[in-house]
Formats: C-alpha cells, structure tokens, sequence
C-alpha cells in the first residue's frame, strides 16, 4: 500500500478537528460561521433555478425560509420570537432587525411563513455577493444605496407604496 505524505497530512488534520472543535471556542466560533456561509451559498445556487419562474416575488422567500430554516439548528441557534400573534394579521407592517450580524437572517426564517408575503430592505453591496445577491434579488428583496440618501428615499418611498398595496411585510 503506498500512502503519499499528503494523505497523512490530511488525515492528520481531520483527526484534528473534533480536537479542536472540542477545545477552541474561536475554532467552534470560525467553522460554524464558515459552514453557516457556505450552506448559505449552496442553498443559493439551488433555489436560484426555481425562484427564475417567479422573479422578484416575495414568496419565493417562503420556499427559501422552509429550505434553509434548519441551519439555526446545525448551527446550535434557538430563537425566540416574540409578538408572533401580530405577524399573524393580514395586514401590512414593517419590522425593524438591529442586523447586529449576517446570522439575523436565520431568526427571521423561523417565523417567515407565519407573515405569507415579505421581504427584506438590504443593502445594494449584498446584490453583489453572489450567488446569494442574485438569489435575494430574484426573491424579491428590495436593494437600497446607502451612500445616495435621494435615490436610497426614491427606493424606499415605492417599498413603501407596494406594502399599502400588496399588504406585504418588510423588514
């Protein structure tokens, strides 16, 4: 049997990490937030082909939310929602996320089938982060440029409309 120094190298490092899975917190810390974006982008890459037939429709983020609400779990996240019973309503409102980190997303999966229709207002730099902007884009998230304030209004001001019209939430 011939082994290259390769295969032990890597051997080595995946006997390794339960090791340091077990001892690091900033190890545990960096491979969770590492598998959180890489589950992230490859749920992308598959929803992407099915949200093509219902471009910028906000229930799209229902077919995202049932497939990757799941990851808070792997991740080791609970959440508590509170005011759920005020999601329940058909009506229009907007509920504001601090968006302390990337990780928020995860809280809102858990209760999104609760509100049927709504989306988020992002940031225009996350577009560019594919393949999770074109995903976002196709799902119907509505893009601000934080660093045009008039064009960042104009955007909001028609968000604004379609939730009075559509009774849509955002967030």
């Amino acid at each position: 049997m011939n082994v290259s120094y390769t295969e032990i190298i890597l051997a080595g490092c995946i006997l390794t990490l339960p090791f340091l899975y077990e001892s690091s917190h900033v190890f545990r810390y960096h491979l969770k937030f590492f598998l959180y974006y890489a589950i992230v982008m490859v749920n992308s890459l598959l929803l992407i082909p099915l949200f093509v037939f219902r471009p910028g429709n906000v229930r799209n983020l229902l077919l995202a939310s049932a497939w990757c609400h799941h990851i808070s779990t792997l991740l080791g996240l609970r959440w508590v929602v509170r005011g759920r019973e005020h999601l329940e309503k058909d009506r229009s409102c907007i509920i504001v996320s601090n968006h302390q980190s990337s990780l928020d997303i995860l809280g809102m999966f858990d209760f999104w089938h609760v509100m049927d229709k709504c989306t988020v207002v992002a940031k225009k730099e996350l577009f560019y982060a594919w393949p999770f902007g074109l995903g976002a884009w196709l799902a119907g998230l509505i893009f601000i440029p934080r660093m045009n304030t008039e064009q960042a209004k104009v955007v909001m001001t028609e968000a604004a409309r379609n939730i009075k019209k559509d009774k849509s939430t955002y967030f």
